[in-house]
């Protein structure tokens, strides 16, 4: 879809108000209706008052419906007649855009996919460009300035930077994005009343913006928008209240937002505590409503035999969790009498549920089987070989609500490698004799103590519903088990989430009783499992010795969707959101430069990601299949990419780059 006059609801109302400068008007109009998006939208075009010709263009216009006019016949300023445009949209969601913009293809769908797929965010703004490629917007700082006086205001980020520059090419939650682009749902418009008149044609976007923050919705910056900006070519009454806009501004969230950075009296930079940019991942599947005035969290404990260890972790459950929390016990194919406890426990209460795999899925898969059924608002992996105590998830939760940003919690205890373990532990770890005790004294002593991790181990570990949303289950490549914990606390952490230990949660682990009930070589599985994490990130075969993660590179890398995301299996609680075209492009060029770089393992991962959500990608597809055959010319990749570029042509016989790729895959092996 694209413009759509008199549709009696387009997705999207774009609303641009206008004075004067004719000339950028129809540049404007022109882009909008030139280049391609996905999603319906209408034009409305305010005038204030214009006596440049603009009014009779606007008639005319309006009249061979390519857009819809509001004529003030004055000026009524900024707010106000963007207001106005608001006042009779039709749209799902408005958008507010300067007359002295040039857009470019698929402008507009991030910003929608951006509405449409996360519903806490309230305002989504564009990456903006002078003519020449450099950046004019990249997000807004705010900024308490300390000069000869203290002033408090935005500051565009990455201004007059170059429009490769990393730090404004990432996705970014912000407090504030600037009104030249401004999309918005309707209904948190009209709860922050709008932009604020009392401004003249300065700092209404940026109040407008704290008011959706401060009423609980997320502002986001998405730089895959990409629009042409002109800046400020709508005359001199642009800058006519300057300092009047300055000052209400100060009186009304000076002391009130917080500061991103201060700007000191040498113009030095300085990042505040409250600092609230951060990295924004959109979600990318939903797992139903949660049942908030049921279950407050999903107890997920992964069984594989070791009976008896399942029997004490399930009665401290029952005994230490409140009914307000759903257990989920997920059965990996365990023998006979572990079957036969858990279907008795299942049918004895009411919160109990059990699923049997009915085989060894591995670790990963099988919390994953837990996570998709869980009805929770918080989501937490407990191995069945421990022991809760009393509190113990009250505190992981609170814990979990001890910072804005913390996405993980994990408690501490008797046995694990790390921060996590205490030095010494005053009950018999054998008998548990004095475990109670001790775990109530230790609480007490710790209440409220949560300290920053970079990772947390997987024997307990409580995730934000929201953070499974965004970047999905375990990975299941690491199969039986070691490092998927690891691995996700290093994809959440990428995704702007951080993990935090809860001092005073304790909970009792015996330690790989399910591998040694199995016979499992713990060591042996360890040592293969760290070479799949190491070559999934890219390390150096000395990193387990080193503890070097290049968190630099990973960092700079940022997160990467096609490759750290993970999904769930299929069930009636698990929707996978859809794969939008323009991203599916992003990652398919993504891919191509990992490719170019030699990373062909990342591109080939970037590329089966790209068409496990668009299956008739055939840019993709054709990429896959060149990475495939070169892998494996001989074998078995060279059958799948004889097999891709096939389907490609059975959808589009005039496939040039398929039918080449195609005929030189035929000629033989050695010519």
């Amino acid at each position: 879809m694209a413009y759509t006059h008199d549709h009696p609801r387009p997705t999207v109302s774009v609303i641009i108000p206008v004075y004067n400068k004719l000339d950028l008007t129809r540049v404007c109009i022109e882009s909008l209706h030139t280049h391609p998006v996905e999603p319906g939208f209408e034009i409305i075009v305010v005038d204030n008052g214009s006596t440049d010709g603009t009014t009779e263009w606007l008639r005319e216009q309006q009249e061979a419906k390519r857009l819809r006019s509001v004529l003030s016949g004055e000026n009524l300023g900024f707010a106000d007649g963007c207001n106005a445009g608001a006042a009779v949209a039709r749209g799902k969601y408005l958008l507010f855009l300067n007359n002295d913009m040039e857009v470019k293809p698929s402008w507009l769908d991030p910003l929608v996919t951006t509405l449409d797929h996360d519903p806490q965010v309230g305002v989504v703004g564009a990456k903006l460009l002078f003519p020449d490629g450099t950046i004019q917007h990249g997000g807004v700082a705010l900024v308490e300035v300390h000069a000869d006086r203290v002033t408090f205001g935005g500051i565009h980020l990455s201004y007059q930077k170059s429009g490769s520059d990393p730090a404004a090419n990432r996705a970014q939650q912000m407090q504030v994005v600037t009104g030249a682009c401004l999309a918005i749902r309707p209904e948190v418009f009209a709860a922050a009343g709008g932009f604020d008149a009392e401004y003249w044609n300065g700092n209404e976007d940026v109040d407008l913006c704290l008011k959706v923050k401060q009423a609980g919705w997320k502002v986001v910056y998405r730089p895959e928008c990409e629009i042409i900006h002109y800046e400020s070519q709508s005359g001199t009454q642009r800058w006519t209240k300057v300092e009047h806009n300055l000052q209400i501004f100060m009186k009304r969230w000076h002391g009130v937002a917080g500061p991103d950075f201060i700007r000191d009296q040498d113009g030095k930079f300085i990042a505040t505590p409250d600092n609230k940019i951060s990295p924004y991942i959109q979600p990318r599947l939903r797992l139903g409503e949660p049942e908030p005035s049921r279950w407050r969290a999903s107890v997920v404990v992964l069984v594989w035999n070791a009976l008896d260890y399942v029997r004490r972790c399930a009665d401290s459950l029952l005994q230490h969790t409140g009914d307000d929390c759903e257990l989920i016990f997920v059965d990996n194919g365990s023998e006979m009498d572990t079957l036969k406890y858990l279907s008795e426990l299942d049918g004895k209460h009411e919160r109990v549920r059990v699923i049997f795999n009915g085989e060894n899925r591995g670790f990963a898969a099988g919390n994953n089987v837990g996570i998709a059924a869980s009805r929770g608002r918080y989501i937490c992996l407990l191995n069945s070989d421990t022991v809760v105590t009393a509190g113990w998830l009250d505190r992981l939760i609170a814990a979990a609500e001890s910072g804005a940003g913390v996405g993980l919690a994990g408690p501490v205890t008797n046995s694990i490698t790390g921060g996590q373990k205490l030095d010494q532990v005053g009950y018999d770890q054998d008998s548990l004799e004095g475990l109670d005790d001790f775990a109530a004294t230790h609480a007490s002593t710790c209440a409220g103590g949560a300290e920053q991790a970079l990772w947390l181990v997987g024997y307990c570990l409580l995730i934000k519903r929201e953070v499974v949303e965004k970047i999905g289950g375990l990975d299941e490549g690491f199969g039986r088990g070691n490092y998927e914990d690891t691995d996700y606390c290093l994809r959440a952490f990428l995704a702007g989430y951080s993990s935090v230990v809860a001092r005073d949660s304790f909970v009792h682990h015996y330690g790989s009783r399910s591998f040694i009930a199995g016979g499992v070589d713990y060591d042996r599985e360890l040592d293969e499992k760290f070479q799949i994490f190491r070559k999934k990130w890219d390390l150096e075969p000395t990193a387990r010795q080193t503890g070097n993660l290049n968190l630099k590179q990973l960092i700079d890398d940022g997160f990467l969707p096609g490759l750290h995301f993970h999904p769930l299996p299929l069930s009636t609680r698990v929707e996978v959101l859809p794969l939008p075209s323009w991203e599916a492009d992003r990652w398919t060029e993504k891919a191509e430069r990992f490719y170019a770089l030699g990373r062909l393992d990342k591109a080939e991962r970037m590329l089966r990601a790209v068409l496990a959500g668009r299956p008739d990608h055939d840019r993709a597809a054709n990429d896959l299949a060149v990475i495939v055959w070169q892998a494996d010319s001989a074998g078995k990749g060279r059958d799948e990419a004889v097999d891709i570029l096939a389907g490609i042509l059975a959808r589009d016989p005039n496939n040039t780059d398929a039918r080449w790729n195609l005929e030189q895959m035929e000629e033989p092996v050695g010519v």
